[in-house]
């Protein structure tokens, strides 16, 4: 998600409030938070693990989303993109 100048501070703090809610969501086995910048623009990357691809569907259902969306949607600069990916494998 590419953020608009100076709204990385209020993505962070809303990300904040929501971040163990998030990650209580039934399926939900990890989430993680990432950040790039490059020429002074910034990108928030989110990471988040799930048993299912029906259990994050559900989360793409709730309140909890919708009210998180509508709140940080507005501080991108552009489109967001998201990606989903099944593992092959993981290294401990």
């Amino acid at each position: 998600m590419d953020l608009l100048p100076g709204k990385e501070g209020l993505f962070l703090d809303i990300f904040d409030v929501v971040k163990k809610q998030i990650r209580g969501q039934e399926g939900c086995r990890g989430l993680e938070i990432l950040k790039s910048e490059e020429d002074g623009h910034i990108s928030i990357w989110t990471i988040s693990l799930w048993k299912n691809e029906i259990e994050l569907n559900q989360y793409r259902s709730s309140t909890l989303f919708k009210q998180t969306w509508s709140e940080v949607k507005p501080l991108f600069s552009g489109k967001a993109r998201a990606w989903t990916l099944t593992s092959i494998e993981t290294l401990p």
